[in-house]
């Protein structure tokens, strides 16, 4: 064999080595295990207690300020609450309108909070209610005939006054619409009991005045004219029927009839008023202004105007 075949041969023993040597770190690559893939642990992440949602609480009515007029809604005799608290907005609109500061509470402890910071400020200031004197200025059942809030409040030289619309001043109590049993659309001049637990007396005790009364002698109701007055002060005040008015030959000691809105004759001088305000001296008022039996009186301009252009006027 000649050398150069030898050659040959070699180089094809050299190549053959390399390219088993390259298959084989191939083969190795392509085989080799990759290891499996760990599960992705589970976090948890922690939660807060879910909390329920609670219904927002209905704010308390905040304590009453010294407005000029504070007019009470809470509980109401011979007129709805429906129809006491859009005569009451009339009134607190007309009266703002006129630059007086006023508050609508139905909250009876709002009003002997008002009272006590009112008494004997040197201002007049004036309540309107609609039949119910609340238990909180009066107690229920005349159990403090003498130095109750409201009597104190009107027995100072401030002039100030309880203007009472619909049923008989003082009559009743918080609360005695309820125990009448009788519904508020089956109201009516005939079937409305004697609940009040307070009666005549609250009228008497305030005034001061024994038996004095506001049922008017042998009849349901008194029509009522307009005085000069009345036609001066109260332009929406018209002639009605007054279930409830002031008998003026009842008056004693220094209570007299400050002014007379209407009457039986359309005069000062009279036997019946109504609206009518009543004053003892120089001291505290009582206004009767509309006692009616569910009657569509225009209760709330009405009390405006005698605020606006008489009591509040100076």
């Amino acid at each position: 064999m000649q050398k150069h075949q030898w050659i040959v041969i070699v180089v094809v023993l050299i190549g053959c080595m390399f390219s088993f040597s390259g298959c084989q770190r191939i083969q190795k690559i392509v085989l080799s295990e990759v290891p499996d893939p760990k599960p992705a642990e589970m976090v948890t992440v922690p939660t807060e207690p879910v909390v329920p949602m609670l219904e927002p609480e209905t704010p308390a009515e905040l304590p009453m300020g010294p407005v000029d007029v504070l007019i009470y809604t809470g509980s109401t005799w011979w007129i709805t609450p429906q129809a006491a608290a859009i005569e009451a907005e009339t009134t607190k609109s007309l009266l703002q309108s006129a630059g007086i500061q006023v508050e609508i509470t139905e909250s009876e402890e709002s009003v002997s909070s008002w009272m006590l910071q009112t008494t004997a400020n040197g201002s007049v200031n004036v309540l309107i209610s609609y039949g119910v004197i609340p238990n909180s200025v009066y107690p229920r059942g005349n159990t403090q005939p003498d130095g109750s809030i409201a009597e104190n409040w009107i027995e100072t030289p401030d002039g100030d006054t309880i203007l009472n619309q619909a049923d008989y001043l003082g009559w009743n109590s918080t609360g005695d619409s309820e125990r009448a049993g009788v519904p508020p659309q089956e109201w009516n001049i005939a079937n409305l009991p004697s609940v009040g637990s307070n009666e005549g007396g609250a009228l008497q005790n305030l005034m001061d005045i024994p038996n004095i009364s506001l049922f008017p002698g042998g009849s349901v109701s008194v029509s009522m004219s307009v005085t000069p007055d009345g036609n001066a002060l109260t332009p929406s005040l018209v002639n009605f029927d007054s279930h409830r008015p002031l008998s003026l030959n009842q008056l004693q000691g220094e209570w007299f009839a400050e002014k007379v809105f209407a009457s039986d004759t359309g005069n000062p001088q009279a036997t019946y008023a109504d609206p009518v305000i009543a004053r003892d001296g120089n001291r505290g008022r009582l206004a009767m202004v509309h006692q009616t039996a569910l009657e569509d009186n225009p209760k709330g301009e009405v009390a405006a105007e005698i605020i606006i252009n008489y009591l509040l006027s100076e």
